[in-house]
């Protein structure tokens, strides 16, 4: 009667041509040559030997094969295994093969139960993240932060994967494990209605003619360098609140220029709570507090409107709509825009990146620009920065430096493997 060590033996002197057999296939020969190996996988007895196949070249099947046969006892000993195949096939058996039900669920330890969950989320997302794997955008247990590309946003519906896994988990009376599927659930249904707030309250916009020469001058200048023209990211005008308007709301109460009195009546009855007069106001208020933001991981620009009219500006609103959406694509160009052989800025190490760094690169951008045409969009340029915090004048540090030595450093910084900072910029330049 053939043995454990029989079986063994047999996979371990497995002829090559074995490599690409599917599951089934190495279900097949493993019978052919052992009749009894399952009973022989499944007994605990011969895990120990079982784990000991030593691999061909490619033989996930063949672990699948192993732990399918073996179950949940085999698929819990080798789910948090150091060999990558075992570990792959326990897992694989975990969220496609295993029947999920209260025995099985109660049957987990931790880590499988949180990765049966994340797998859950992430392979049978529901909607409108399902819709979002069909537009070929990436999702993951963060998917919040790519639901903005989707052109409308009603509600979150959960997958039927994800309601037949909560009804299970509800079912085992595991409540630390349904206070977390509902968080996750929740979660997602509050990315939606943000999403869906945000898009109630944006408008698409398309530069106007003088916006449009000014692209292309910017593409002009980085052209010389190597850098290709590319479709513009999405940018939208928003009528949301501005992040200083939400952190200091008597900012935008004192904007009372064109106030009548029926206005000030109106107010007084709306802001049952008193406004904090006496804190002191920042000093200065950055373009992404007030005015504009280039969202990386999005690759969109939005342009806050109500900041744009805050009448504390004097200036003129068109010209300054303008200058922020300018700036805004110089972060865009510094982050993706394509040169051959060169990738983009990893989005994780440009978000982290120093924001002396980011924004010095954004302003050096429209002040190339605003030095080549003048006029009206110089002004305006050069009457903001005058507010601005300290990040937003970094590039006057590098205004007197050649533009191609300048966008040769970019290339440098988008190869850095951690987030860069003001002095890798100014060490990239010394090269």
């Amino acid at each position: 009667m053939a043995s454990v060590a029989d079986l063994m033996a047999f996979i371990n002197s497995s002829p090559r041509r074995f490599e690409y057999r599917s599951n089934s296939e190495w279900e097949n020969e493993l019978s052919r040559a052992v009749p009894k190996w399952r009973s022989m996988v499944a007994d605990p007895q011969n895990w120990d030997a079982v784990g000991g196949v030593t691999p061909l070249k490619y033989v996930d099947p063949l672990f699948k094969a192993l732990v399918g046969a073996g179950g949940m006892g085999l698929a819990k000993r080798w789910f948090h295994s150091d060999v990558s195949y075992q570990r792959g096939a326990a897992q694989e058996w975990l969220t496609l093969d295993a029947a999920i039900d209260i025995s099985l669920w109660r049957a987990l330890d931790r880590g499988m139960k949180d990765h049966l969950l994340e797998h859950r989320f992430d392979r049978f997302p529901g909607e409108p993240f399902k819709m979002l794997g069909e537009y070929n955008c990436i999702y993951r247990a963060d998917l919040a932060d790519a639901i903005h590309s989707l052109p409308y946003i009603v509600g979150y519906v959960p997958s039927p994967q994800i309601e037949k896994l909560r009804s299970v988990i509800q079912d085992a009376d595991d409540q630390e494990y349904l206070s977390r599927i509902d968080k996750m659930i929740s979660r997602r249904e509050e990315a939606c209605k943000v999403a869906s707030f945000q898009q109630q309250h944006r408008i698409p916009y398309t530069p106007n003619s003088n916006e449009r020469e000014l692209i292309a001058r910017v593409m002009e200048i980085t052209g010389r360098s190597g850098y290709l023209p590319a479709a513009l990211p999405p940018i939208f005008i928003s009528y949301e609140t501005p992040p200083i308007f939400i952190a200091y709301p008597e900012l935008e109460d004192d904007d009372n220029d064109n106030q009548t009195p029926r206005d000030y009546e109106r107010r007084r009855e709306e802001n049952q709570i008193p406004r904090n007069r006496e804190r002191q106001k920042p000093e200065t208020i950055s373009i992404e507090e007030l005015l504009g933001v280039y969202q990386s991981r999005h690759q969109q620009i939005i342009i806050y409107e109500r900041g744009i009219k805050w009448r504390r500006h004097r200036l003129d609103e068109e010209w300054l709509r303008t200058v922020v959406l300018i700036h805004e694509i110089g972060h865009w160009i510094t982050h993706v825009l394509p040169k051959p052989g060169m990738p983009t800025w990893s989005t994780d190490l440009f978000a982290l990146s120093e924001t002396d760094l980011k924004e010095g690169w954004a302003q050096l951008i429209t002040w190339w620009v605003a030095d080549q045409v003048g006029g009206p969009f110089r002004e305006t340029f050069e009457e903001l920065n005058r507010g601005q915090s300290p990040p937003y004048r970094v590039f006057e540090q590098f205004k007197g430096e050649p533009v191609d030595k300048v966008m040769e450093s970019l290339e440098r910084l988008r190869f850095l493997s951690w987030p860069a900072r003001l002095q890798d910029w100014k060490r990239t330049l010394r090269v």
